[in-house]
């Protein structure tokens, strides 16, 4: 599995973590912090309750490349609320290890 495959793997498994309401393990792998927690909360509030979509194709996830190179971005468009395609965008963020590259 390249880098690639494996940020865009992880996307996916932070989207699945989202919708069974996983906050602390989301937090303990430092892939959120209280206040995008509290954030989030908001916005489900709002929305509806995250559902996955129907079918995994359904599920876009598009991957970039920082032009610094100092990571990449993924971008799952669109979330679905109360299993309907919303606007809502989550944009999440892979940083590379600048130590390793000293």
């Amino acid at each position: 599995m390249t880098l690639e495959e494996k940020i865009v793997q992880l996307t996916r498994e932070t989207l699945v973590d989202l919708v069974n309401l996983r906050y602390d393990k989301l937090k303990e792998e430092n892939k959120i912090n209280e206040e995008t927690e509290e954030f989030l909360r908001r916005v489900f509030q709002l929305e509806g309750t995250l559902t996955l979509p129907p079918r995994d194709e359904e599920m876009d996830i598009d991957l970039y490349e920082f032009n610094d190179n100092s990571g990449f971005g993924t971008e799952v468009r669109y979330l679905w609320f109360d299993d309907e395609e919303s606007q809502i965008v989550l944009f999440c963020e892979a940083k590379t290890n600048t130590e390793k590259l000293r």
